[in-house]
């Protein structure tokens, strides 16, 4: 059978290599003009998935025996992704205090569209804002989880990767895990359309698109794989002596999943490049060029993600979101790095003291530099 052979592993290798090359030559750019902090964090740990996706993804594809942990690696990223992406369209927007000045009291009309058809109005509030960072922070908890239950079974032969058998771990795991990533990504959805009109000026679409597509794609795509395997449409090869080469149950889907992937990641690199350019922000250099070490420490600093945990999930979430107005005060702005327009304006610098910041009808954007706000203070 082809994808058992040498051809998929040297083509999806050059493929995973190629992706990598590409979209780590997109982070160091990034790196290098590492001057709106608190966009690139998010943006740079987004582009990671790529190599993340298509090395470890060749990996089970050449060492079958120990796919399981390669896949573990890549499942737990993908959950960090989606987090990571949320997080991003709120600095773009300015935090939560500030997106819900613009879109409280408007409502989600209820469509086939947005599945939302069977269910109340949704009012856009903050406890909506809520929901959409514990609905991608849930899926940040579980996907380890279930990472770990995974390796558990597949140690005392319970999982069967790509087995849809009752009798197998697969079939439960993937039950807990596509419940857990649609809720994340549902969330995504909905946060989209409550605030695609201030978000416009980003191009979300694409954006969007990747990371959805990324995630839910090839989940999808080895479910599909996966079933055909089942009902016998791929089968297991065997020689002229119609003896079995391959007895395990699920290696010809995995590999093709494998295989599709790294091949996937090499077009999600090129247009990586282009959702997530690097050059808009060589034109601000108010806040100083760090060292790229610093600058890498900060992209791979959890403090955001782990405090991000403890106020969304207590009970004073009110008062830390609604906390982020200081941040946003005209005083503190001035000292930020920011734009004024789109991500492609050649004007940068703080606002005219004389006008008044209106964010959203001006099209201004600002960056809140997270290191500046006092997260004990709103508990």
């Amino acid at each position: 059978m082809f994808i058992l052979g040498a051809v998929p592993k040297v083509l999806g290798g050059l493929s995973a290599f190629a992706a990598s090359f590409i979209t780590c030559h997109q982070i160091y750019q990034h790196l290098q003009h590492y001057f709106c902090p608190a966009e690139q964090r998010w943006i740079i740990r987004i582009l990671c998935i790529v190599p993340i996706y298509a090395l470890t993804s060749w990996c089970s594809l050449m060492f079958w025996k120990f796919s399981i942990y390669f896949d573990s690696i890549r499942d737990v990223y993908e959950a960090f992704v989606i987090y990571n992406f949320l997080c991003l369209c709120y600095e773009y927007l300015g935090g939560e205090n500030s997106i819900l000045n613009e879109i409280q009291g408007k409502e989600l009309q209820r469509s086939w569209y947005t599945g939302t058809c069977c269910l109340p109005k949704i009012h856009y509030d903050i406890q909506f804002l809520r929901f959409c960072k514990q609905s991608t922070l849930q899926f940040c908890a579980v996907k380890p989880i279930v990472s770990l239950i995974t390796i558990i079974l597949e140690a005392n032969d319970q999982f069967h990767e790509n087995n849809l058998h009752p009798k197998y771990g697969y079939l439960y795991v993937t039950i807990i895990y596509n419940i857990s990533v649609t809720l994340a990504l549902y969330a995504l959805v909905l946060f989209y359309f409550a605030t695609r009109e201030i978000l416009k000026p980003h191009e979300p679409v694409l954006k969007f698109f990747m990371v959805k597509a990324i995630v839910f794609a090839s989940f999808w795509q080895g479910f599909l794989l996966s079933f055909l395997e089942l009902i016998n449409v791929i089968k297991a090869t065997t020689n002229s002596e119609e003896t079995v080469v391959v007895n395990t149950t699920g290696q010809i889907s995995a590999s093709w999943q494998n295989f599709l992937i790294c091949v996937e990641m090499l077009i999600a690199a090129f247009l990586l490049r282009i959702a997530f350019p690097a050059n808009i922000y060589d034109k601000n250099e108010a806040s100083g060029k760090q060292t790229l070490s610093t600058n890498i420490r900060d992209t791979l600093n959890p403090k955001y993600m782990v405090n991000d945990y403890i106020h969304n999930f207590s009970s004073t979430y009110s008062s830390y979101a609604l906390g982020n107005q200081s941040a946003n005060d005209e005083s503190d702005i001035e000292q930020r790095p920011h734009r004024h327009e789109t991500p492609e304006s050649e004007e940068w610098g703080p606002p005219a003291r004389n006008t008044p910041h209106d964010f959203y009808n001006s099209g201004q954007h600002t960056l809140v530099d997270h290191d500046h706000l006092d997260l004990n203070a709103r508990t």
